[in-house]
């Protein structure tokens, strides 16, 4: 009997351990494989871009854009027609890791709007090399990647 609870014990601290380490992984790697191509690299944790040159956010974790229009905040998946032209992987985005920044919008504008019209400054995660970006969806790189680890 105390063969079955002791091996039962350890089954449960095995699993456990198993479980946080799985969470420390995600904790460390952040939101990586949710993040847009266009994104910057170097940020392992994204929930908002702030985009100077259409006076827009981002969510990552919604994966929409947010907007004024006609004085309220919209969310859609495509930036306002105005902007559809917009190569979302030149112009310049400020990352911000806090609630709902769009209700600090004039504050954003103000501090950022110096980045409008800044292209190119940044390494969009499409053209990264760096391995940690081949989770993402559509990554150029992800399918060499993959095939790499089938092939060991």
């Amino acid at each position: 009997m105390k063969k079955i609870i002791y091996t039962a014990l350890m089954l449960c601290l095995t699993l456990l351990v198993g479980t946080v380490n799985a969470q420390e992984q995600k904790r460390s790697s952040g939101n990586i494989s949710d993040q847009p191509l266009w994104g910057p690299v170097g940020y392992n944790t994204v929930s908002y871009y702030f985009i100077p040159d259409v006076k827009a956010y981002y969510s990552v974790a919604e994966k929409k854009f947010i907007f004024l229009d006609k004085g309220e905040w919209v969310k859609s998946e495509t930036l306002a027609e105005v902007y559809k032209d917009v190569d979302l992987y030149s112009v310049y985005k400020v990352v911000i890791n806090r609630p709902e920044p769009y209700l600090n919008y004039k504050a954003h504008v103000l501090r950022y709007g110096h980045y409008a019209g800044q292209k190119n400054k940044q390494v969009a995660i499409a053209n990264s090399t760096n391995s940690k970006y081949f989770v993402i969806n559509g990554h150029p790189k992800a399918a060499e990647e993959q095939a790499s680890l089938n092939n060991q």
